[in-house]
Order: C-alpha cells, then sequence, then structure tokens
C-alpha cells in the first residue's frame, strides 16, 4: 500500500505523541513493504534528509502546531495526494478542508483516515473561539472521513453515532525505549515527563508531592512555552526538592530518569491514550495516575490512581502492595501490534 501520515510535527520525534507513533511504527510498517511518506514541519528540522529509515519524508515550510497548522494540513494534504492511496489524517486542525478532501477522495478512488487525538476542544489551553471551531472541525472530520480511528475506548462516547460505525480503536506503542538494567532505582525519587498545561494538573502533582516524605521530584517539560509554564516555574524552581527540567529528546537520557525513578506521577486528565504513560508501562516503577477513565482505559489495575493532592501524598508515602506485572499491557502496546492494527484498519477502510 502507498500510505501517507499528515497533521503531526514530523519524524523524528521532537513534539509529542503523534510523532513518537510516527518515529517507531511507521518504520515497521515500511518493513513490510509498504510505501510510507510522512510530512514533517520544516521549521523543527535542520537535517532535512529525504528518508528517515525506510520512511520517505516530505517538508512542508508552514507550522504543524499553532493556528498556522489549518493551512499546514491543507497543504500537506496537497502534496501528498497523487502519491498515495491513504491518506492518514494526525488530528482535526484540518477539519475544515475535509469537505474538499473527501470530494477528491471519491472522485480519485482514494481513502481518507482520521485519527481524531483526544478531545482538543476541552483543553484549557485553548481559549472560547479556538474551542469553538475545534469541536467544528472534531464534528467536520467525523462525518467527511472515510474511517476514523481514535486512540483510547474513553472517546468513544464522543464519536457522533455515524462515526461510530466506522471506528476503530487503536492506542500507542510504547516498547521502543531503551531499558537498562544495570542501573537501580533510586529510593524516594519522583518523575514525570509531560507538556505544561493546566489539563496535565501540574500543580496538583507538585503540590502533592510536597505534602509527602519524597525526596527528590525530577519534572521534565516546556516550562517557557507558555505564561502558565513560566508562572509554576517562578513559583517553585527556587525548592531544592524538586527539580524542573527543560524538553529533553535524547532518549538515552530519557530513558535513564524513567528506569531510576522509584515513582512516575502521570497527571494527564483530558484526551486519550496518553503515549508517555504508555511508555512508562514498559519500565518497573511505581505509576500513579490522576483518576480518569482515558488513564483507567490505558493502564487497568497495573497502576494506582488519585484525585488530589491528599491522595497522592498518601500513596506516596504508603505505597500500596499491589501486582506491577504489565505484560499483557506490552504485548497490547507493542509496535508490530499498534502497527498491524493500523494496516489493517487502512487496508478496509
Amino acid at each position: 500500500m502507498k500510505i501517507s501520515f499528515i497533521g503531526s510535527a514530523g519524524i523524528p520525534n521532537v513534539y509529542g505523541g503523534f510523532e513518537s507513533f510516527l518515529e517507531h511504527c511507521t518504520q515497521v510498517m515500511a518493513k513490510e513493504d509498504h510505501t510510507i511518506w510522512v510530512t514533517c514541519d520544516s521549521n523543527l528540522y535542520i537535517d532535512q534528509r529525504p528518508e528517515f529509515g525506510n520512511v520517505n519524508r516530505l517538508f512542508i515550510s508552514v507550522p504543524a502546531n499553532g493556528f498556522l497548522s489549518v493551512l499546514h494540513d491543507g497543504l500537506a494534504f496537497i502534496r501528498v495526494f497523487f502519491q498515495s492511496k491513504y491518506i492518514v489524517v494526525l488530528g482535526v486542525s484540518g477539519g475544515i478542508w475535509f469537505p474538499i478532501f473527501r470530494i477528491l477522495c471519491d472522485i480519485f478512488r482514494k481513502r481518507l483516515i482520521v485519527n481524531v487525538d483526544g478531545i482538543e476542544s476541552r483543553r484549557q489551553k485553548h481559549n472560547f473561539l479556538k474551542k469553538k471551531c475545534l469541536k467544528i472541525f472534531d464534528l467536520t472530520v467525523q462525518l467527511f472521513a472515510h474511517h476514523i480511528i481514535y486512540d483510547n475506548q474513553g472517546l468513544y462516547e464522543y464519536l457522533i453515532p455515524k462515526a461510530r460505525l466506522k471506528a476503530t480503536c487503536i492506542g500507542y506503542s510504547g516498547d521502543h525505549i531503551i531499558r537498562f538494567e544495570n542501573l537501580k532505582i533510586i529510593p524516594s525519587t519522583a518523575l514525570t515527563i509531560c507538556r505544561i498545561e493546566p489539563e496535565n494538573n501540574i500543580e496538583l502533582l507538585i503540590e502533592g508531592f510536597l505534602l509527602s516524605s519524597i525526596s527528590k521530584y525530577t519534572i521534565v517539560g516546556n516550562w517557557n512555552h507558555s505564561f502558565y509554564g513560566r508562572s509554576l516555574k517562578s513559583r517553585y524552581s527556587s525548592n531544592p526538592r524538586l527539580s524542573l527540567q527543560n524538553p529533553i529528546y535524547d532518549q538515552e537520557k530519557v530513558s535513564e530518569f524513567r528506569e531510576s525513578c522509584e515513582y512516575y506521577l502521570h497527571g494527564h486528565s483530558v484526551g486519550g491514550t496518553n503515549p508517555s504513560l504508555v511508555e512508562m508501562l514498559f519500565y518497573d516503577c511505581k505509576i500513579y495516575c490522576f483518576d480518569v477513565n482515558f488513564n483507567r482505559y490505558t493502564a487497568g489495575e497495573t497502576v494506582q490512581y488519585f484525585s488530589h493532592p491528599e491522595e497522592l501524598k498518601n500513596l506516596l508515602d504508603n505505597p500500596p502492595t499491589v501486582s506491577t506485572n504489565r505484560d499483557l499491557l506490552r504485548t497490547k502496546y507493542s509496535g508490530v501490534t499498534i502497527s498491524s492494527m493500523y494496516l489493517k484498519c487502512i487496508a478496509q477502510s
């Protein structure tokens, strides 16, 4: 099959979840003799070679994120249209174009698939107007796509009835992580890696940690990206028990942090299956998640849940004795499994 993935920042991953999925799973797809293209935001890459491993890269000069993402998705669609049989759009930013996308795909006998991501219109970082636009875009892509992919069972209720008839639930892979078997867990340490956004409950995590007796809490994220992040960093960076790190894209360094922490704290409350949580399931530390159905669908009973700082404090100071055997989840979230599900979904769209 000739498949294009558009709507992401590109590969290798320098941004987030979609990019992590593309970096690892498209390589698996390409090894099965499928021809894969991924569009990339040229502003993010110094190295703009046309291939990344076995996958072809196409560079778009318009940014893939922010308000220009609408234009980026339209240009990316045009760029891949004539060389692809299947076009997979990641996210709903290009929703305004979907009626046109659908007409063109029907005329030229191509298939239009969309991964609707999380519930973008509920994210606190967006203003009122953007939330309304995203809600309309979400509805439009559900109506006009040939097939819908959603990444968490908790998102099913947000699909319109017509979309549910053509929808498939597919998560993300996590087995691409690096393990350091000789690296020991450092007692009384906690870790979070995420974007610094209100819906990720950063302040709740910090407050719960500070109430506890845990010695060190490292948070890796884009602190300088927003007023929210900068204000939190200004308020807490002087605390000697906290280490507030800027984003790290060196996978070995990230893996060292993950391998050595005793506790991983996950505060995401909006969206679906979070790739960073999936990746942490391949490590052996204790994982404590903010209690929403998305996280429960992702991690099940292999992690513990909290809703308030005091609950997190109690989990940190009095860790429950529960099984953390994650073998079944690790099979479910393997790159081979996820790639196979995508290919089957695309072929049957």
